[in-house]
């Protein structure tokens, strides 16, 4: 293969990378809209967490990440992300069997999520 030939692979693939994100974001199995919430508003408590205990204006409500801030606050972050990613991942595939219950319930988890999550902030 010339070295030609090598760049216009790479153009045509990176083409067909950009055809694939083109347009608006489309979600169309069951619980994927939900997951998505339930993934911003993870990293959303992730990051604000991670920028106050590190500012010294709070410290962790969860006991079983505080730790983590004793290692290094990366260690928090990949901690927290494995801890939010099964049910974001597990979700739309639970929904393929039980479509309703898996709406509801990560509707449930998210509405807890937010109430849980400004009764320790203290808003």
């Amino acid at each position: 293969m010339t070295q030609a030939e090598v760049l216009d692979a790479v153009a045509q693939r990176r083409n067909d990378l950009r055809l694939l994100f083109r347009g608006p974001l489309v979600l169309r199995r069951a619980a994927e809209k939900e997951s998505l919430v339930l993934a911003v508003i993870c990293m959303a408590d992730m990051f604000t967490t991670l920028y106050w205990v590190t500012m010294g204006q709070a410290v962790e409500a969860n006991h079983l990440l505080a730790w983590t801030f004793d290692v290094h606050p990366v260690t928090f972050v990949l901690v927290k992300s494995i801890s939010c990613m099964p049910a974001v991942i597990l979700a739309p595939l639970l929904a393929r069997r039980h479509k309703n219950f898996t709406v509801w319930l990560l509707r449930i988890i998210i509405a807890t999520y937010i109430l849980t999550y400004f009764k320790l902030a203290q808003f």
